[in-house]
């Protein structure tokens, strides 16, 4: 049986492209670890209204200026409000290269829906 090129490119950049979708659980439980990196790619007016203690502040507009400063050899949690913002944030960070990257399924919604702690 013979795969077409196109098909077998489609596969294999299926298996290697796609980022890794966690829980607001599994981003608490990794916050133990403290070479985790946790991006909230909102802006700074919706992160003061409250945000995961230790986030950083990336404003997804501003992406182009900050997407050198990510680190490669360090778990990188990424979120926004839900997904949408963030899913864009890994899609980009991913065409420049990043695999460890971490997309937070729901983002702070979910993560105040299991009443998890926000810091202002």
């Amino acid at each position: 049986m013979r795969i077409a090129p196109l098909m077998l490119l489609a596969l294999f950049s299926w298996g290697l492209a796609q980022p890794r979708i966690v829980t607001v659980d599994d981003l608490k439980a990794a916050l133990a670890n403290p070479k985790v990196l946790v991006i909230d790619v909102r802006t700074p007016q919706e992160f003061a209204q409250g945000h995961v203690k230790g986030a950083i502040n990336w404003p997804l507009q501003e992406i182009e200026r900050w997407w050198s400063r990510v680190p490669k050899d360090r778990p990188v949690y990424i979120h926004c409000n839900t997904q949408n913002r963030s899913a864009v944030a890994v899609q980009y960070l991913m065409g420049k290269g990043y695999q460890n990257l971490n997309l937070v399924n729901g983002g702070i919604q979910a993560w105040m829906s299991r009443k998890y702690p926000i810091t202002r």
